[in-house]
């Protein structure tokens, strides 16, 4: 993009009032600076579907970009959360990245309570700029079984009195739609977690209650609910969300564009009107002087927002009035500064151009201001205003400018920010998308096959990388409220919630342009922090992750840096590998282009230059997520009020229970055979090499760890077994019941109860004996020697005692790995129970065993894993395939590129009932230009096929 510095237009009409930048400026170069070492990323994450059922799998494919909407090749990986309606992270993936583009999936499983859900993607660089950078969308994720039941509600806020109360009217049925006639239920009032009230109730016999709730005369805020629980099967729980804001309550709120009016100058004022449900009201009303005389009219035009013009007087206030609910309300509009600059934008008028207006009072009449205008990372113009006769007016070339939002700011001559304004560019750049089917409808189990175009604005070819997702109209309703256009060209760069974003970019009607104008006036920039932007410190906190590359700093015990370091890295557990290394003068090394593993874990030994072991400290600079999301918005469950569609989406999931028939539904190449080791046959494995007198007793799945990411294995085994401990007190017969003599050392049988001289991990009084990891126990570490001597368990071994309840280094030992391990680096854990002792048995996801322990000049490094994506399966009928279909996702694709012609092909088989299918392809060409497309096909039955 080239910068207007030397080259602006501007009208005749004005007089030397307009100088340029040519010398450089010290603001300007702080700006640019910054942009240098902080070039910003968006990431966009494109779904099959808008909702979930328990069971289902969520496919998604993410695309990270520049700031300028161009290729990224800054970032090669990301990191894509899952969070529940209790704010605690579920799962979280580390996808891989090729040019930006990746793929993943959740496996939403079935122990998933119903509720909100909400998936937040970002890279480690984006955390330099804060959450708002990030990806966050929320979904609800449902499950419907025989005892399910469905709510239609009714609900009124009855707020003409102080005394505020709430009808509720609910008629309760089954999935069957038969009423749930004559229960009885308890029901409570939530404020979020918090139960305000409580009711024992029944229903009548066609399933209804009637209530009114007297909600007193306090401030009703918050998120409030209505919990019913079945009195006779209290696990059922349905919670109905209700709005307890008062029905006519309305938020006006008025901003002036660039930020502020002046008195004896010409504005625009742009207003928002926001109901209880904050969300925007359509509003019409009035402005008035203080006399009461009218001076202009007013009237949203799309979701609450509008503007009108107003020239405010010094002394005088102005006020809007609207009616709301039969009442007529008055409201004062913010009062104007008796002195200052106002800035005007017209970028509707004409096609080619856009106009800056700038006006200042009398006391602002000076020379150097400055106008930046910036795109993304760049910044399109700066430019000298001189403002000493009063105003300035420039003409400037569209052209020049780049599709979507453009960023103006006016800087004082003492270079403080003193006006802001957003417009947006519309230079109709983007990627027209079609669907090519090879027949006009098709059969019950039928084989589709669709080509894809794609070409540009001008209709020439293009090639692109875009999502393919088909989806059963019957079961699945596509929103259209939001998709990668209106991502990346405006939430991305927008604060706060945009009803139905996708809207704005419908067409290029005057009407819509002006709506958007609107939305950019009344919500602001995500990014201009100026403090930030103008410091002097430009050191980013976290690093952009390019490459699989580990790097770190040597320290001495003065923290100060050591370099010219030999350092040699080893990866360990399945791929075996040896690189090394030397530190900088800054103490600082790198091990570059290390192969991509699913799961790896790295040892890093430091030598000096006479190869011993070095006393340097290693610091690796490790990933660290970003804090958990505070809050979500919360999506309306399912089950209220629920249309067909909705019915037999989370129904269907009941009858699909049984597994598709694999006989039946023949995909290419051959299935391995399933094998399964049964809980009965690890526990014979695990006695024969570790104890005798194994019987399993707590069993901690992978599905539960993934629950608990972000805890140490030491608090987890707090929380998740009862009775564990650290102690010295040991029940009777923790030790054996005779004399030991270990290495020269006489240990007598215990006393009831007995106090061991040093303290271990205990389970109810017992000895945890064995901590075994990846088939190696933690003796080995500590003492170099295991209790099993040529596999033989240690109650027949020579010494008929476990050496952690000899010596203290066992216990030293594990209470390192328990508090380095964390449930994200581990499989499974399964605790057994012997006559006299408990023992862990763990699996890692590196399968490296207990050698996690750091000692001098040697550390432990394991990266979060990256993920493979599980490959979409896609059912290719043989006539004989008789297993019902009831897919709600036809055929999903992360990776379909189209070629130097602009086309892609695709095929899937339909599923077993007619139906229409929606075809949702969305995309980028990595050069700044988006696609979206819709496209139906039909499914008809055989008959009608032919």
């Amino acid at each position: 993009m080239k910068k207007l510095r030397l080259t602006l237009l501007f009208l005749t009409i004005i007089a030397p009032c307009l100088l340029f930048a040519q010398q450089a400026n010290p603001l300007i170069n702080k700006i640019e600076a910054y942009r240098r070492v902080f070039p910003t990323e968006k990431i966009y994450l494109s779904f099959d579907k808008p909702y979930y059922n328990v069971g289902d799998t969520l496919w998604f494919k993410s695309f990270l970009l520049n700031g300028d909407h161009q290729l990224n090749n800054f970032t090669d990986k990301i990191y894509v959360e899952l969070f529940n309606d209790s704010l605690a992270l579920v799962e979280n993936r580390v996808i891989a990245l090729n040019n930006g583009l990746g793929y993943g999936d959740f496996g939403l499983g079935n122990n998933l309570k119903e509720g909100t859900y909400t998936i937040r993607a970002y890279s480690n660089w984006q955390q330099n700029f804060g959450s708002e950078y990030f990806f966050e969308k929320s979904f609800y994720v449902g499950r419907a079984d025989e005892k399910t039941w469905l709510l239609d509600s009714y609900q009124k806020l009855n707020a003409s009195s102080d005394k505020k109360t709430l009808d509720l009217k609910i008629r309760i049925t089954n999935i069957k739609n038969e009423a749930a006639g004559l229960k009885d239920v308890e029901v409570y009032l939530m404020n979020d977690k918090k139960r305000l009230m409580r009711a024992d109730l029944q229903t009548n016999i066609n399933g209804t209650i009637e209530t009114q709730i007297p909600l007193g005369e306090n401030k009703l805020t918050g998120n409030y609910s209505f919990l019913i629980i079945d009195k006779k099967e209290k696990s059922r729980q349905l919670a109905l969300p209700i709005i307890l804001q008062d029905a006519g309550q309305l938020d006006l709120q008025f901003m002036p564009e660039g930020g502020n009016m002046v008195n004896g100058i010409f504005a625009r004022v742009a207003f928002k009107a926001i109901g209880a449900d904050g969300l925007g009201k359509d509003i019409k009303g009035k402005i008035v002087n203080q006399n009461n005389e009218e001076l202009v009219e007013f009237a949203s035009i799309h979701k609450g927002m509008g503007s009108f013009y107003l020239l405010p007087q010094k002394g005088i206030s102005y006020f809007a009035i609207y009616k709301l609910g039969g009442k007529e309300i008055r409201q004062q509009v913010p009062l104007a500064k008796d002195d200052g600059v106002s800035l005007r934008i017209d970028h509707l008028s004409k096609k080619d151009s856009l106009y800056v207006y700038l006006k200042a009072s009398e006391g602002h009449r000076l020379d150097n201001y400055l106008l930046v205008a910036q795109s993304a990372n760049e910044i399109i113009i700066s430019a000298a205003i001189n403002l000493k006769n009063g105003f300035s007016t420039l003409k400037l070339p569209k052209k020049d400018f780049p599709d979507g939002i453009i960023h103006f700011t006016v800087f004082s001559p003492v270079q403080n920010p003193i006006i802001e304004r957003q417009v947006f560019v519309n230079h109709d750049q983007y990627i027209s998308l079609a669907v090519k089917a090879n027949q006009n409808s098709y059969g019950a189990r039928d084989s589709v096959a669709l080509e894809l175009v794609a070409t540009k604005e001008d209709r020439t070819p293009l090639s692109g990388s875009f999502s393919i997702s088909v989806t059963d109209d019957s079961q699945v309703k596509q929103q259209d409220d939001e998709n990668i256009v209106s991502y990346f060209l405006l939430k991305s760069n927008v604060k706060g919630n945009i009803e139905d974003a996708a809207w704005y970019f419908k067409d290029t009607e005057p009407a819509t342009l002006l709506a958007l104008d609107h939305l950019l006036l009344t919500q602001a920039w995500i990014g201009y922090n100026w403090d930030e932007l103008t410091k002097q410190d430009l050191a980013p906190k976290y690093r952009a992750e390019k490459g699989n590359n580990i790097t770190g700093q040597l320290t001495n015990l003065l923290n100060k840096p050591v370099p010219n370091i030999n350092l040699t890295l080893m990866s360990m557990g399945k791929n075996i590998f040896v690189t090394d290394t030397i530190s900088n003068q800054e103490g600082k090394f790198l091990f570059k282009n290390l192969p991509l593993l699913d799961s790896a874990a790295y040892t890093i030994k430091i030598k000096n230059a006479k190869g011993k072991t070095s006393l340097a400290r290693i610091a690796v600079d490790e990933f660290k997520s970003a804090p958990d999301i505070t809050s979500n918005n919360s999506v309306k469950p399912w089950f209220v009020n629920p249309d067909s569609t909705l019915l037999k989406y989370y129904t269907n999931k009941q009858l699909a229970k049984k597994p598709i028939d694999i006989s039946a539904l023949k995909p290419e190449g051959n299935l391995l055979k399933e094998v399964e080791i049964k809980g009965q046959a690890k526990r014979e494995i695990f006695m024969q090499k570790s104890a005798w007198d194994a019987n399993l007793k707590y069993k901690i799945d992978e599905e539960e760890l993934k629950k608990n990411l972000r805890k140490s294995l030491l608090d987890l085994l707090k929380e998740k077994i009862s009775g564990f401990t650290i102690g010295s007190f040991y029940a009777d017969g923790a030790f054996g019941i005779k004399d030991h003599i270990v290495e020269g050392v006489k240990y007598p049988p215990p006393s009831r109860p007995r106090r061991h001289e040093f303290s271990n991990f205990m389970i109810g009084g017992y000895l945890i004996s064995h901590v075994i990891i990846d088939g190696t126990n933690t003796h080995l570490v500590s003492t170099g020697t295991d209790d099993q001597i040529d596999n033989v368990p240690y109650q027949s071994n020579q010494y008929q005692v476990s050496r952690t309840a000899l010596f203290p280094e066992v216990f030293v030992i594990n209470i390192m790995i328990f508090n380095a391990l964390g449930a994200e680096d581990i499989k499974n854990i399964n605790v057994y129970r012997g006559i006299s002792n408990y023992y862990l048995d763990i699996t890692t996801r590196s399968g490296k065993g207990p050698w996690i322990t750091n000692t001098k000049g040697v550390y432990v490094y394991r990266p979060k894993p990256l993920y493979l994506p599980k490959e979409f399966y896609s059912p290719k009928y043989t006539p004989q395939s008789l297993t019902p279909d009831y897919r709600s996702t036809i055929f999903w694709d992360a990776n379909v590129v189209t070629d130097e012609n602009g086309k892609a092909r695709i095929s899937f088989y339909t599923a077993d009932k007619p139906s229409t299918y929606t075809v949702k392809i969305e995309g980028t060409d990595l050069m700044g230009r988006f696609g979206y497309q819709k496209s139906i096909i039909k499914i008809v039955n055989k008959t009608e096929s032919k």
